[in-house]
């Protein structure tokens, strides 16, 4: 299972009550993720934010999609992450946290709260302007910035924002299959000799 932390509108959506009981931690390699309902041109969608990554889902918010949300997650994750070429073991495990559904509970970080406003207001914009899906704007996020204190400063590259996709990469990806940059020409061993 995933622990998916709700905000009180969303709990009131999904008929659970304001305060839920607290969960135990889950297995599954990304940890929590947190949702918010929120409307374009009166539909309702959910954004979805990993804890730890930066990752977002948008999905339908309907009654129906809300009654299959955990499966939803999983097709759009699944297709995001082919999208981006992550396989492996720590994404399967991850769909298979999807897949066990999910545990309710109520949201504790403001930091992932203001992150998941942001990402509603660049949604409304991909929307109106660009004609985007939800999984469109969900997939453009993922190569986009995400700050959390407790992510500390991006060395890499000198900031405090860290790219979802690195996020994921490091988290999912056994490093064996991390590829990284070839050697520039004046560097490899035949130039050398």
């Amino acid at each position: 299972m995933t622990v998916l932390r709700c905000t009180a509108k969303l709990l009131k959506r999904l008929k659970l009550p304001a305060k839920p009981p607290e969960p135990e931690p889950q297995a599954n390699p990304l940890g929590e993720w947190y949702a918010d309902i929120d409307f374009w041109n009166r539909k309702p969608y959910v954004v979805m934010l990993n804890a730890a990554t930066g990752a977002t889902l948008m999905l339908n918010g309907n009654a129906a999609g809300l009654r299959m949300l955990h499966e939803r997650a999983l097709l759009q994750f699944a297709s995001i992450c082919e999208h981006f070429d992550l396989r492996g073991p720590g994404v399967d495990a991850e769909l298979h946290g999807f897949d066990a559904g999910f545990t309710f509970a109520a949201t504790r970080d403001r930091s992932l709260l203001a992150s998941m406003n942001q990402r509603k207001e660049m949604a409304w914009l991909r929307f109106e302007h660009d004609g985007y899906s939800l999984a469109e704007a969900a997939l453009r996020e993922w190569e986009g910035f995400f700050k959390h204190p407790a992510l500390g400063r991006n060395t890499h590259h000198n900031m405090d924002w860290h790219m979802p996709l690195d996020l994921l990469r490091q988290r999912l990806m056994p490093a064996a299959q991390v590829i990284p940059f070839p050697s520039s020409p004046s560097t490899t061993p035949s130039s050398q000799a």
